[in-house]
């Protein structure tokens, strides 16, 4: 079947990839979770962007992307809740006192937390919306096709975000002085907030 050879699947490939590894709201988020809990810590995490992003695919594939495309009104409210809470997340992240140690009260988000996220991840819904638009194939490979790239996108996920996390937790030494940590959160906190801007162009 077309959708299932190597040369349908390998442009799927790097368009997931590509769009996976760059930074958005979950590479924020994970990168600053690697920092203050460590990698291993942060699997729940990752682990619910898996599943969050492959459930997000599956309802775009069924036809509630097109909803989204064809009713404004619901698409401009997932962009003002999504918004919203990109900006708590935003302040928590840039106000964050220092490295979480595995007693403390401060813990990374929990798989469930991270699945729900992606419901307002604007993000998330775009590249969803237009992986399954630009990749799916007519008539009886529809599905064959759209899960696909469903998959690969959901797969994506694991690569991806443990390489930022990773990322964050070796600079963990390196944040140990609280000016340094400070910063780090800081310009994190900055970068999850100014994504709203993209979200509200």
């Amino acid at each position: 079947m077309e959708a299932l050879t190597v040369g349908f699947l390998i442009p799927i490939f790097i368009y997931t990839f590509s769009t996976t590894i760059t930074p958005g709201p979950n590479i924020l988020m994970v990168t600053a979770s690697g920092m203050n809990f460590g990698l291993r810590r942060t699997m729940p995490h990752i682990t619910g962007i898996f599943i969050g992003f492959l459930t997000l695919n599956l309802l775009v594939a069924s036809g509630i992307g097109a909803l989204l495309l064809a009713v404004p009104q619901l698409h401009w409210a997932l962009k003002i809740i999504g918004s919203v809470y990109l900006l708590w997340l935003a302040w928590n992240i840039a106000t964050a006192g220092g490295m979480a140690s595995v007693n403390g009260e401060a813990r990374p988000m929990r798989w469930w937390q991270a699945a729900l996220f992606q419901v307002v991840n604007v993000k998330a819904w775009a590249m969803a919306i237009t992986g399954i638009a630009a990749f799916s194939l007519p008539g009886d490979a529809y599905w064959p096709s759209a899960l696909s790239v469903a998959f690969m996108f959901a797969a994506m996920t694991y690569p991806c975000s443990c390489l930022w996390a990773l990322l964050g937790a070796q600079l963990r030494r390196w944040l140990e002085h609280p000016k340094r940590l400070r910063v780090f959160n800081q310009v994190l906190g900055f970068l999850t907030a100014l994504s709203v801007v993209f979200i509200l162009t």
